[in-house]
C-alpha cells in the first residue's frame, strides 16, 4: 500500500481580525497516537476558546468543530486532508477568540485555509510499504544472486550468515517489488533457494 501524507510535524500561527488560529499538522498511525497528540495540544493551549481537529487514517475519518458552529470547522478541515489526498494525518486549529465574529463563511475560510497554508509549509511525502525478507542461497548460485541484489533497485542487504549449505541473506525491499523479486530468485536458483517472509 502507498498513500501521501505529511511530510513533517509543523506548527504555524496566523492573526484573522483580531483571533489568533494556530494550526498544527502531523502523521498519525493509530487512534492511540491521535488521543495522545490532541491531549497535548489541549494541555498546551489550555485557555484557548477552540480546538477544532480532522483526522483520516486509512478508512477512519473524523472532525469536531469543538463548539464553533456546526460545519464551519472540522468539516472544512477535513475536506483539505481529502481534496489533497492525505492520509494518516491529524490537523488541530486552536482559536484564541479576539472578540470579533467572522460568520460561517468566514470561519470555514479561516480554519480550512489554517490548515492549508500548514500543509504547505509542512511539505508531503509518499509512503510506500517495505518488507524483510530472509532468503536461504545455495552455494552453487550464490555468486548469481549477488550480482541480481546488486543490480535490484531500492533493496537494502542486510546481515549475512554462512551455513553448510550456502548462506542466509536479510533484505529490506518495497511490498510492491515482493512478487517480481520471489519468482526471479526462486527461476534464478531452479527452485533451491528458500523465501521466509518477514514484518511489514
Amino acid at each position: 500500500m502507498a498513500y501521501k501524507t505529511v511530510a513533517q510535524m509543523h506548527q504555524r500561527t496566523e492573526d484573522i481580525k483580531g483571533s489568533s488560529f494556530i494550526a498544527w499538522v502531523s502523521q498519525v498511525s493509530s487512534l492511540e497516537e491521535i488521543d495522545t497528540d490532541l491531549a497535548a495540544i489541549r494541555a498546551r493551549y489550555p485557555d484557548a476558546s477552540h480546538h477544532c481537529y480532522a483526522y483520516k487514517l486509512d478508512q477512519q475519518m473524523r472532525f469536531s468543530d469543538d463548539g464553533e458552529p456546526g460545519g464551519t470547522a472540522g468539516r472544512p478541515m477535513l475536506e483539505v486532508f481529502q481534496k489533497r489526498n492525505l492520509d494518516f494525518v491529524l490537523g488541530v486549529v486552536t482559536r484564541y477568540f479576539g472578540g470579533t465574529k467572522l460568520g460561517a463563511g468566514g470561519l470555514v475560510r479561516a480554519y480550512s485555509g489554517s490548515l492549508a497554508k500548514a500543509l504547505d509549509e509542512a511539505g508531503e511525502m509518499l509512503v510506500k510499504d517495505r518488507l524483510s525478507i530472509v532468503i536461504a542461497v545455495p552455494f552453487s548460485v550464490m555468486d548469481a544472486v549477488h550480482r541480481y541484489l546488486n543490480d535490484f533497485p531500492d533493496l537494502t542487504k542486510g546481515e549475512l550468515s554462512y551455513t553448510q549449505t550456502g548462506m542466509t541473506i536479510n533484505l529490506n525491499l518495497l511490498a510492491e517489488d515482493e512478487d517480481r523479486l520471489k519468482t526471479d530468485l526462486i527461476n534464478l536458483s531452479r527452485g533451491e533457494l528458500v523465501w521466509h517472509l518477514g514484518e511489514k
